[in-house]
């Protein structure tokens, strides 16, 4: 079985013999970019060179880079998804182009990776015919095995606000077809598809409905520079700019179906396991945990050791973001101390000699992780448990209450022997409904702006028709008529609208949490947004944002 870290040798070896300079890892702060966040590609510390601005120490050169993506946080936990890899890349500055690009994935694939070549599957941007004469013609990958798609799929970049960007072709690893979700659409269905904007029925390489099929190195050909306009216009030469995963290309050679099955993750969830007790492959449920706080301890590193340190905005925030999922979901495994440090120590020890900074940094990440779980671990407990036991629990109970109160009043409608026995009756149903255990939880926090939400289709209506109760001519009242008994009939309708006005705030009350309650937990218990929006959603729940940011 071939080693993570035996992989990243052999990709930089196999460029290193076609001419290639190998190029240290860049930071994960990228150099003199104002338009990055983080280095979330391969090719961010070579911008300068694609678009002029420097000379390169060569015109190939191949790294493997570390990158960080902040928009798969939320996702960490699931088979597949990573805030921090490493990015496998070989890159041409104005010297070779789409010919020796293609020419070079297909045989490091197939002859130094050794995969099996009927495996692999072929994506082309729609308008690339160059690209697919080169993989059908000169590789000789048969037609029924090369896929056309738009500019969703098969165009790259630009890698912040503008940049260098241009067509992409892919090569996808088929991982059978007893994985696929239905028979597979053959290229010409998936481009008219891709044409006319409509949706694909069968599988294909870029399916997002299973696990067949799953992108192993994404070839760029880099030909525009897209500004803040969105306008293109050509790059002073073309360039070459690939990236393949190299955690998603081990689990690939190593025979598994996630990259957390892989040795690069394995030590770290064994860690995780003995900490808690728990055998990662257990459950579910703990392995989703296991793997954000093996994922997320392994971004918190590499971040700290080049610079980030937890804070309220930018870098530091999207660190502490990491750092405190990674402890929320410790807890729901039974970790109470501080345990970032311990998966920390494994991550430093196994990956130290590839990137010296995690050594030379040592002693200041693991402080840096222990202030902030500290920290943290307070807020964790207080606002996530009025997260979960008020704002949630009630729900749960008014999912009881109201159709309890609904009873009890089409009861009256059918008992009463008057209206103002109903009226009177009516009053004390909703009157219980609203000192319920699920109206008054919400109220403890200082949620009285959700209780009027809800009232409000009511308590107007209802005032009035208490007070028409004490009028000594109730009979007459024009909005129901003038014969008793289509008056009557016509009152009793009128309740069941204001009812109905009351359901449905209470079933969006039920369905989403409301922006005041996510920020009481934010502005009162420092409990972040994110998480909030995280917990709900386990929960089948959403959370108003728009509301809260208001």
């Amino acid at each position: 079985m071939m080693t993570g870290d035996q992989i990243r040798q052999l990709f930089l070896d196999y460029f290193a013999a076609k001419g290639s300079t190998i190029m240290p890892s860049a930071s994960l702060i990228p150099s003199g970019d104002p338009t990055l966040l983080l280095t979330s590609a391969g090719m961010v510390p070579f911008k300068p060179y694609f678009l002029g601005q420097a000379t390169p120490p060569s015109r190939r050169l191949t790294s493997c880079q570390k990158c960080f993506r902040t928009t798969d946080i939320d996702a960490v936990g699931d088979h597949k998804h990573l805030t921090f890899f490493e990015m496998l890349g070989n890159f041409s500055v104005g010297d070779y182009f789409k010919k020796e690009a293609v020419a070079f994935a297909w045989e490091f694939v197939t002859r130094h990776l050794k995969l099996a070549p009927e495996r692999l599957w072929v994506t082309v941007h729609l308008d690339d015919d160059e690209a697919y004469r080169l993989w059908h013609d000169m590789v000789g990958v048969p037609p029924e095995r090369i896929y056309r798609y738009g500019n969703k799929d098969n165009w790259w970049g630009p890698p912040g606000a503008e940049g260098p960007n241009g067509p992409c072709s892919e090569l996808h690893y088929d991982y059978g077809r007893e994985l696929g979700c239905a028979d597979v659409a053959s290229p010409a269905e998936v481009a008219t598809c891709q044409r006319e904007g409509h949706p694909i029925d069968g599988c294909h390489p870029n399916c997002d409905r299973c696990e067949r099929f799953v992108e192993l190195w994404n070839l760029v050909f880099m030909q525009f520079y897209q500004d803040l306009n969105k306008v293109r216009s050509p790059l002073p030469a073309p360039n070459i700019d690939t990236g393949m995963g190299l955690e998603r290309t081990a689990a690939v050679l190593q025979g598994v179906r996630t990259v957390y099955d892989t040795d690069i993750f394995r030590p770290l969830l064994a860690r995780v396991g003995e900490l808690c007790g728990v055998a990662y492959g257990g459950s579910r449920e703990t392995d989703y945990a296991m793997r954000v706080v093996a994922e997320h301890a392994r971004a918190s590193v590499f971040l700290i050791a080049d610079g980030v340190v937890p804070g309220n905005e930018g870098r530091g925030y999207v660190l502490r973001r990491v750092i405190r999922r990674a402890v929320r979901f410790g807890r729901q495994l039974g970790l109470e101390g501080p345990f970032l440090g311990q998966v920390a120590q494994v991550v430093i020890e196994r990956m130290g000699r590839q990137y010296p900074e995690l050594a030379q940094n040592h002693e200041f990440i693991l402080r840096v992780l222990a202030l902030e779980e500290e920290r943290f671990a307070e807020r964790v407990t207080v606002g996530g448990g009025i997260l979960e036991h008020t704002f949630i629990d009630m729900r749960r109970e008014l999912a009881d209450a109201f159709p309890r109160m609904d009873r009890a009043i089409e009861a009256a409608f059918t008992s009463a022997p008057d209206r103002t026995t109903l009226i009177h009756q009516v009053r004390e149903h909703i009157e219980r409904f609203f000192m319920s255990p699920g109206f008054q939880h919400v109220l403890v926090v200082g949620g009285r702006d959700i209780l009027d939400e809800v009232l409000r289709p009511l308590r107007k209506p209802l005032e009035q028709l208490w007070s028409d109760v004490a009028l000594p001519d109730v009979h007459t009242d024009a909005r129901f008529g003038q014969d008793p008994s289509a008056r009557y009939q016509t009152f009793i309708a009128y309740l069941q609208q204001l009812l109905d006005d009351a359901r449905g705030a209470l079933n969006d009350l039920a369905q989403r949490l409301k922006g005041v309650e996510a920020f009481v937990l934010y502005d009162t218990y420092g409990f972040p947004p994110e998480l909030t929006r995280e917990i709900a959603r386990e929960h089948g729940l959403g959370v108003d944002m728009e509301g809260f940011e208001r």
